[in-house]
């Protein structure tokens, strides 16, 4: 549970370095959260796969915020 509470919050927007982020970006990453383990559950995906697969969606979400960081701090420059 706590990858996919972090997880959801990551997608949701929230930026791990703080200050950035809402509460309806997070409820709508929790319900992308769990849309994507219902999908894996009905194509019968074994859960440790699945928490792989969670992991690398919260791997590629701090990916973007950084992305994003990064290039707001280019334009501010």
């Amino acid at each position: 549970m706590p990858l996919d509470s972090i997880a959801a919050c990551v997608i949701g927007g929230v930026s791990l370095r703080g200050g950035i982020g809402s509460v309806g970006n997070v409820v709508l990453g929790a319900i992308f959260i769990g849309l994507i383990q219902n999908g894996m559950d009905l194509a019968q995906i074994q859960s440790y796969l699945q928490e792989v697969a969670i992991g690398v969606l919260l791997i590629l979400a701090v990916i973007a915020d950084q992305l994003r960081q990064f290039v707001m701090l280019r334009l501010k420059d």
